[in-house]
This record gives C-alpha cells, sequence and structure tokens, in this order.
C-alpha cells in the first residue's frame, strides 16, 4: 500500500515539475523577445555608423550621407558567395516587398548592401547580381569599393569581422544591422536564424521611422 501511495504522489509531483518547467521556460521566453527589442527604446544605440564614399551598381559614386534622414538595413556579402550570402539576399528581396506594401521603402527606408570583395564585385556585376535578386535601386544600393583591405576595415567598423584565408575564401559575420535615421547602430539581425520574419524586420523599422 505505501508502495502505491508514493507511485501515485510521484507521478503527481512529476506532472507538476513538467508543467513548472514548460510555464518557466515561455516566460523566459516572452521575457527575452522583450529584451530583444530593447533597441527600439529611443536612447538605446551601439554607436554611429562609420561614413564612406563608394560606388554603386549603376557605376555613381554613393556616400553615407546620401541615406540620412533615412532607417537602413546594411548587409556585407560577396556576390561570389556560395553558401549565406545568396540566402540572406534573397531574405532582404522579401523585406524589400514588405516595405513597398507599408510605403515605407526608399522615401523612408533604405537597403544597403556592401562587397568587401571589390576585385570581383565589380559594378556591372553587382548589378547582375541585384537584378538576379529582384533589386529595385530606387530603395536598395548595392555598393563596392576598390581596395579589398579598405572595404574590409569598413566592414570591421560596422563591427563586422571579415576573414579571407590562403586559398581566397572569405569568411564573416552573416549579419544584417539596422540604423536608424541619425545613422546609428540599433541591432544587428542574426541572418542565419531560420526564423527571422521579414515583417518583424520592417515592424522594427517603423518604428525608428517615428522617432525624432
Amino acid at each position: 500500500m505505501a508502495d502505491g501511495f508514493w507511485s501515485k504522489n510521484w507521478f503527481k509531483v512529476s506532472i507538476s515539475v513538467v508543467l513548472i518547467a514548460v510555464i518557466a521556460s515561455f516566460a523566459f521566453k516572452l521575457s527575452t523577445q522583450d529584451q530583444g527589442r530593447d533597441y527600439l527604446d529611443k536612447d538605446k544605440s551601439m554607436g554611429p555608423s562609420p561614413s564612406y564614399q563608394l560606388t554603386d551598381a549603376e557605376g555613381n559614386q554613393a556616400a553615407s550621407a546620401d541615406y540620412d534622414g533615412k532607417v537602413k538595413l546594411v548587409y556585407f556579402f560577396f556576390a561570389s558567395c556560395p553558401d549565406v550570402c545568396p540566402i540572406t539576399t534573397n531574405f532582404l528581396s522579401k523585406v524589400q516587398d514588405e516595405m513597398k506594401k507599408e510605403k515605407v521603402f526608399e522615401n523612408k527606408a533604405n537597403i544597403v548592401s556592401i562587397s568587401f570583395d571589390p576585385a570581383r564585385d565589380t559594378p556591372d556585376a553587382l548589378k547582375e547580381y541585384a537584378l538576379r535578386n529582384r533589386a529595385d535601386f530606387t530603395g536598395w544600393k548595392f555598393l563596392t569599393g576598390t581596395d579589398e583591405k579598405e572595404m574590409a576595415a569598413l566592414a570591421k567598423k560596422f563591427q563586422v569581422g571579415v576573414t579571407k584565408d590562403k586559398n581566397g575564401n572569405f569568411t564573416h559575420n552573416n549579419v544584417i544591422l539596422l540604423l536608424d535615421k541619425k545613422g546609428e547602430i540599433r541591432t544587428y539581425y542574426n541572418a542565419n536564424n531560420p526564423d527571422l520574419d521579414q515583417t518583424e524586420i520592417v515592424k522594427d523599422m517603423k518604428v525608428l521611422i517615428k522617432e525624432r
């Protein structure tokens, strides 16, 4: 009889522990989601983004000042990337569609994709790559420079690491940066996250658009 008493109560205790664990896990998930959006607070910033003078996919000079007063997504990539870059660029095309849907594309917010492989990513090469990904140049710029080391240094100023091995293969942080209208870096989205949602990113952009 004692064995039956303990087995029944042990079962009840086990169920309670499981329920508590599930509730705690759900609460933790919600709390981390809220914390993860702290960057939308007006006083939150990871520091100012650096200035630059580069060339766009149409061969025109493009400077960071050209995007002053607009919210921006900035992505460092290279067009010959065999894996994450094309996937992320395709994702950004969906962000572009969502920005157009919300009527913030071009006039209030831009996407800026910057290549750190200028030897191969010439303006013509970038234009072909951009059009293949349905880029609308009115609000999505593809930029390149002239010196590989300078481009890696620019990425580093954005706190994005870029390295190149002896075989010429690049490794880099696959992140999308969110900049406010003042050019302050507000956060980084992990572009490798399969749950990254273009609608949520555009919601964040709209919050920053309303900031004064």
